[in-house]
């Protein structure tokens, strides 16, 4: 049987009214089209209908058509015939390159940051632990969501390396969609905010070689996830398995400047 059509918001949602006269339709529908499909609001496996799309952000199909072609080009989509336009599968593969490019980075900037950061910074990542404190104490997973990007992206940012984020931010789209459905887990959300906890102890404690084992053992989380969210919906990914065989890390360098005693 074909799956239903996934069900659009009754009206335009605000992005797309104000982003379209910046970005033009086309742009608009991309946006908002990534956006859902990132948050987690359209799932793997649903199917799109471009006439309601269209319809319901108040233009033609022919940008729409633009935005799917592109997002497909992504792997975000996947246009089947006989079917139409469906939201694609997980990426295992894209989800493994993500994490190898994120953890190769951040153990080294939150490594860096452990040595460099000062009593202000400290104070920001204390800040930004305590708010993603207040939305698990709410469960608002979207809140948390931001909280969680805010905070890695200080701590590049601290390190002295701000720009290495939009390099992070291209490669992390399917990373993304699997950390989405794992906060849906209230027992996730919780150990997720822990694992920030223990990195940013390390950070304010001058102990780079602890932060970065804990920041490795964050960004590999999503491994364990993926086993979690398959075990009841197997039909959310393709490809695999996610995490390749590996030998262990080998241990930074002892002596460095600012290393553990």
């Amino acid at each position: 049987m074909t799956p239903a059509p996934a069900p659009i918001p009754a009206t335009p949602p605000p992005v797309a009214r104000a982003d379209g006269r910046r970005r033009g339709a086309g742009g608009t529908a991309y946006a908002w089209l990534r956006s859902e499909i990132l948050a987690g609001r359209l799932r793997p496996g649903l199917v799109l209908s471009e006439n309601e799309v269209a319809g319901q952000l108040g233009m033609s199909r022919t940008p729409v058509r633009e935005a799917i072609i592109r997002l497909e080009s992504e792997g975000l989509l996947t246009v089947r015939p006989q079917v139409g336009t469906v939201v694609a599968p997980i990426d295992l593969d894209a989800v493994a390159d993500g994490q190898f490019l994120r953890e190769a980075i951040e153990t080294r900037a939150v490594a860096i940051a452990a040595q460099v950061a000062t009593a202000a910074d400290h104070a920001d990542l204390q800040a930004l632990t305590k708010d993603q404190a207040r939305a698990v104490a709410r469960r608002d997973q979207a809140k948390f969501l931001a909280l969680d990007d805010r905070l890695h992206q200080r701590l590049v940012e601290i390190a002295g390396r701000p720009r290495v984020w939009s390099t992070i931010e291209e490669v992390k789209a399917q990373f993304d969609r699997v950390r989405v459905l794992s906060l849906e887990d209230e027992d996730w959300l919780e150990r997720i905010h822990a694992q920030h906890e223990d990195i940013v102890a390390a950070v304010i404690a001058r102990r780079p070689y602890d932060a970065s084992e804990a920041m490795g053992r964050h960004l590999r989380a999503v491994f364990a996830s993926i086993d979690t969210i398959a075990a009841s919906s197997p039909g959310y990914f393709r490809g695999g398995p996610a995490a390749p065989d590996r030998p262990p890390p080998e241990p930074l360098p002892s002596g460095r400047p600012g290393g553990n005693p």
